[in-house]
């Protein structure tokens, strides 16, 4: 039964796939299916149980009201629905195996990288870690499995002659605004989206900024970031209450999506690599820590409630290193 099983799905999917993505497709399915009895269920009904989602439903709603980011939510969703419907058992008999053999496999088909898997796996352990905490599971399955490591990446901000050759790339006012104020801030692009013109206050040039879980935080613009902003912002005849906007008409509040396109073009002009908001944010990061900024400033400017995620941002001077080994340790 189990040869037929495979012999059907494999006949179904072989006009999508190619020859070697059969092979592969037909080998996942015998391993997969090895330790299971198939047998025909004939015409039976098969009457599918949605409970599971509407434990689902309980917890985005409590995660909602303790701030979860709707973007997170939204990715949370995609893994956990995905993997329930998948593996469909009822809530209380899930183990680590259900979870670890579902990522395994969804790497061995998908061939996705790490990050992405470490990802999935962090979503499935909120989600099950709740049902734990809410007394519907006797214990997170997930917790049962080692934390997927990811190979440690030096990840550098732009250096400052590259911010000058993006600053001269730019063909019009608010994009020299928006590079100034990414950099001076440290903000997230989608906190920069959500902000208004009354936000910013230019007399004490600081601002306050909503950031993850809704959370109020000051942040603060530098002499440049204030002339560029205040000169687009008396450049602009719109009545749009957004920061920042589109350049023509009906000038509507930039999106995440195109903050990250102009950079990208931005970039492409200047011929610098890997241009992107994010590391705005972590050459902010980085250029406060080296230039003498405690690290529990910079978490608290970036919105960090754990040092270590700061750590994560910033790449250390190794010069500077060098020049407070010769301070502490060599006198």
């Amino acid at each position: 039964m189990q040869h037929e099983l495979i012999n059907t799905i494999l006949n179904s999917m072989s006009a999508h796939l190619s020859d070697e993505q059969l092979r592969e497709l037909k080998s996942v399915l015998y391993m997969s299916l090895s330790k299971y009895e198939i047998s025909d269920k004939g015409t039976e009904l098969i009457v599918y149980d949605d409970s599971n989602m509407r434990f689902w439903d309980r917890y985005e709603l409590d995660r909602r009201l303790s701030g979860m980011s709707e973007e997170t939510l939204k990715n949370y969703k995609l893994t956990v629905t995905m993997f329930l419907s998948t593996v469909n058992k009822p809530i209380k008999e899930y183990k680590a195996d259900d979870i670890f053999n579902y990522l395994e496999l969804y790497k061995k088909i998908r061939n996705v990288k790490l990050s992405r898997l470490k990802n999935m796996q962090s979503a499935l352990s909120s989600f099950f870690s709740w049902l734990h905490k809410k007394n519907y599971i006797e214990g997170n399955p997930v917790a049962q499995l080692d934390s997927i490591k990811l190979p440690k990446k030096i990840k550098v901000g732009f250096s400052d002659e590259e911010r000058e050759l993006l600053k001269l790339a730019c063909n019009n006012t608010r994009d020299t605004a928006l590079i100034e104020f990414l950099y001076s801030t440290g903000v997230r692009v989608s906190e920069a989206v959500r902000l208004n013109r009354e936000d910013v206050n230019f007399t004490n040039r600081d601002l306050i900024v909503f950031g993850k879980g809704s959370k109020e935080r000051i942040t603060y613009i530098n002499p440049a970031a204030a002339f560029w902003l205040q000169k687009y912002l008396n450049e602009r005849d719109d009545d749009n209450p957004a920061l920042f906007v589109s350049l023509y008409s009906p000038h509507e509040r930039l999106t995440k999506k195109g903050v990250e396109d102009l950079l990208h073009r931005i970039g492409k002009r200047a011929g610098v690599s890997n241009v992107h908001p994010h590391r705005f944010r972590r050459t902010c990061a980085t250029n406060a820590l080296n230039r003498g900024m405690p690290l529990e400033q910079v978490a608290q400017l970036l919105g960090h409630e754990k040092l270590d995620t700061t750590k994560i941002y910033c790449s250390i001077n190794q010069e500077n290193v060098k020049a407070s080994h010769a301070k502490y340790l060599c006198a």
